[in-house]
C-alpha cells in the first residue's frame, strides 16, 4: 500500500487549502519593489516604461494586472499576456491602486534566511523569465510572443509563493527537508504536501482567469517526460531554470549536485530538437544567455531592501 504524504498534525491537506475561495486571492509582493513603485507612481515625471520595467520584476503584481486586464469587466478580444499592454489597457489609476493595495511578502510569510530569502527567490524568477524569453527566440514554431514566454518564466515557481501563503509552516518544513537532502524540491513537496509547486502554480494561474497556453507548461515543467502531449515548452522552462541555477543567480529552494551539467540533460535534447538552425550549440548558448541575464542582480541591488529577507 502506498504511503500517504506526511502532514503536520494541525495542517489541513493541501487539497482542502486550495479549495478555499480565499486561496485564489492576490499574492503578496516583494516589499522593496512595492516601495519603489509607490515612489514612482507618486511622481508626475515618471514614465509608463519606468513603472512597467519594475512591475516586470514582481510576479504577484504581474499576475494581478493580467487578471484585471483579462477579467469580464474589461473583456479584451484576445487574452492579454504582455505586461506593458496590461498597464496601458488598465490605465495608471488602476495600476496605482493595485500597487497601493499590495501586501508585502516579508510581513506575510517570513521564513528563515538560512533557508531562502524572498529577495533571492524574486531574483531567480526574473532571471528564469529572461532566460526563457531568450530561449524561445530560437524555437522553430513558438506558440506565443517572446513577452508571453517571459511571463511564463516569471510565473514558473508561483506555486511556491502560493504554498508559502497558504501553509507557511508546511513550506518551511519542505525547505528544511530539501536543504537536508541537498536535492530538488519538487519530490519533497509531493511527499509532504501531496502536490508540487508546478501543480499548485498552474491551479493558481487558472483561478486568475489566465489562458491554458500559459499555465499548462508550468504544470508540467517537473513532469514533462511523463506527458503524452506536447512537452517542448515545459522542458524549456526546466532548462531555463537549470541554466539560472548554473549561473547562481538567486535561489529557489532546490539544489543540484556539483557535477551536474544542464548540457547533458534530457531538457537540452528536447530543446535542440525544437530549435531552429540559428540556435547556437552548447556551450555557446550558455554564454549568450549569461550576457542576457547577468545584469539582473544589479536591478535588485538598486532597490532598498532595508534588511528585509
Amino acid at each position: 500500500m502506498e504511503k500517504a504524504p506526511s502532514q503536520p498534525p494541525s495542517q489541513p491537506p493541501i487539497y482542502e487549502l486550495i479549495s478555499d475561495p480565499k486561496a485564489s486571492q492576490v499574492l503578496p509582493s516583494l516589499g522593496a519593489i512595492v516601495k519603489q513603485l509607490q515612489h514612482l507612481t507618486a511622481s508626475p515625471r515618471t514614465t509608463i516604461q519606468e513603472i512597467t520595467a519594475l512591475i516586470r520584476a514582481d510576479q504577484s503584481l504581474t499576475a494581478k494586472l493580467l487578471r484585471l486586464s483579462n477579467s469580464a469587466f474589461y473583456a479584451p478580444v484576445e487574452p492579454i499576456l504582455h505586461i506593458d499592454e496590461a498597464v496601458v489597457f488598465l490605465g495608471l489609476n488602476q495600476v496605482r491602486n493595485a500597487i497601493l493595495t499590495a501586501r508585502l511578502i516579508e510581513a506575510t510569510a517570513p521564513i528563515p534566511e538560512a533557508l531562502l530569502t524572498w529577495r533571492d527567490f524574486w531574483l531567480h524568477e526574473v532571471a528564469v523569465a529572461i532566460t526563457l524569453q531568450h530561449l524561445s527566440g530560437y524555437m522553430r514554431e513558438p506558440r506565443m510572443t517572446d513577452e508571453a514566454y517571459y511571463v511564463m518564466g516569471l510565473f514558473h515557481d508561483i506555486g511556491k509563493l502560493a504554498l508559502a501563503i497558504l501553509a507557511p509552516e508546511l513550506f518551511k518544513k519542505i525547505l528544511e527537508e530539501t536543504a537536508a537532502q541537498r536535492g530538488e524540491i519538487s519530490p519533497v513537496e509531493i511527499e509532504i504536501a501531496g502536490l508540487n509547486h508546478a501543480s499548485i502554480g498552474a491551479w493558481y494561474l487558472q483561478q486568475q482567469g489566465l489562458p491554458p497556453s500559459l499555465y499548462e507548461a508550468i504544470r508540467l515543467h517537473h513532469s514533462w517526460s511523463y506527458s503524452p502531449g506536447p512537452v517542448e515548452e515545459a522542458a524549456m522552462i526546466s532548462l531555463a531554470d537549470q541554466l539560472v541555477h548554473l549561473f547562481r543567480i538567486g535561489a529557489s529552494g532546490t539544489y543540484f549536485p556539483p557535477d551536474w551539467n544542464p548540457g547533458e540533460s534530457p531538457e537540452w535534447l528536447v530543446y535542440r530538437e525544437g530549435a531552429n538552425n540559428l540556435a547556437p550549440r552548447w556551450p555557446d548558448l550558455v554564454l549568450e544567455t549569461w550576457h542576457k541575464v547577468k545584469h539582473v542582480p544589479a536591478i535588485f541591488d538598486s532597490l532598498n531592501f532595508g534588511g528585509e529577507g
